[in-house]
Parts: C-alpha cells; sequence; structure tokens
C-alpha cells in the first residue's frame, strides 16, 4: 500500500512540473526549491522534480537494498533469541545434544552452529552472536538514515543549480599582460601578469 502510495504521489509531481513548464512564470516559479526538498522526503521524489530521474532509481536501490539487509540481521537475531528463550523456559536440559533433539526446528534455523556441548556454554554463544547482530543492526540503520538524509541534500542542491546556465555561451579567457609599478619618482617596473576576461551570453 505505501508503495502504490509512493509512486501515485511520484506521477502527480511529474504532473505538476508539466503543468508548471506550460505556464509563463519566471524560471524562479518554475523551479520551486522548497518544493524539491519536501518531495525528497519520499525517496526519489526529489530527484523525479527535478528531472534528475536515474538518481531515483540508485537511492530506491540503496534504501532497500540496505532494509532488506536490516530484515535478514532482525531474523537471525531472532533465530538466537528463540535457542536462549528455550533454554531458559527449559531448565531440565543439561546438554546442547538435548536441547537439539526437544526442539530441531529451532536449532536448524540458526545461521552459524553451537560449538559448546553444555547448555551453559550454548546460551553463552547465543548471547554473543546477538550482541555481533544488535551492532551490525544498529550500524545498517545509521546507513538507512544516512542515504535517506543524503537523497533529500542532494534533491536540495539538485533545486539550486537547476536555474544555473551552464551553456556554451559561459567561456573565460585568460591573457598574459604586463603591468607596471612606481618603484620611485622617476622609474617604474614591468611586472608580468594574468587577467580572466568573464563572457556572458
Amino acid at each position: 500500500m505505501r508503495c502504490v502510495l509512493s509512486v501515485m504521489v511520484l506521477f502527480a509531481c511529474l504532473s505538476l512540473k508539466a503543468q508548471h513548464s506550460d505556464s509563463t512564470h519566471t524560471a524562479d516559479e518554475l523551479h520551486n526549491i522548497k518544493l524539491a526538498t519536501t518531495l525528497s522526503l519520499i525517496p526519489g521524489g526529489g530527484q523525479i522534480y527535478n528531472g534528475k530521474y536515474w538518481k531515483a532509481p540508485v537511492f530506491w536501490a540503496g534504501i532497500g537494498g540496505t532494509a532488506y539487509y536490516y530484515g535478514q540481521l532482525n531474523a537471525q537475531f531472532k533465530s538466537y533469541e528463540s535457542v536462549l528463550q528455550f533454554i531458559i523456559d527449559n531448565p531440565s536440559y543439561t546438554t546442547r545434544a538435548e536441547l537439539e533433539s526437544a526442539a530441531p526446528e529451532i536449532f536448524t534455523a540458526i545461521p552459524s552452529p553451537f560449538y559448546q556441548t553444555s547448555v551453559n556454554g550454548v546460551a553463552q554463544e547465543a548471547m554473543g552472536y546477538m550482541e555481533q547482530l544488535r551492532t551490525q543492526r544498529e550500524y545498517t540503520l545509521f546507513g538507512i538514515l544516512g542515504i535517506y538524509l543524503l537523497g533529500i541534500l542532494d534533491a536540495n542542491i539538485d533545486a539550486h543549480l537547476h536555474d544555473f546556465d551552464v551553456s556554451d555561451d559561459l567561456s573565460i579567457s585568460p591573457q598574459f599582460t604586463q603591468k607596471q609599478y612606481f618603484a620611485g619618482s622617476e622609474s617604474t617596473i614591468q611586472a608580468p601578469g594574468l587577467s580572466l576576461t568573464l563572457s556572458l551570453p
């Protein structure tokens, strides 16, 4: 449902931009920086509004791939959590073999096998794996947030540069010159210099 809503909003942005292009407003009114930044709250929305269509799939893939990785880490975390909870709920078991025989479906779901043979050893290993996965999940969340904020910043910068003239009519021509400097009341000194001339259309 969220995906469908996002697509509808993006199509609305394209329609709004097309309507603006057909109007007789000024360049500043044609491209609204605040609107571009606001639309970037939906990943890819600001990029589409700015006309940088190729950037939208890049941000979608970045956020989607990182979110998928977070889901994988979370599933692994819960598998070790299930083992630990099973040990707590069944204090009568003393070895790993007894645990695996009593709940094989729990132990086949873990990504890495246990090497300890005692229940306490298995519990310690499970908590160690959970701690590692918890740290990786936090880094992944920061990654998702970083890509999301980068998308907003990118849309804002592109919107500011949207009307910046980068046509071929702009040119800079360097020229070597000779400058005269007074060294005293009657003498002058010749010194080389460099001047840049900017030609505007």
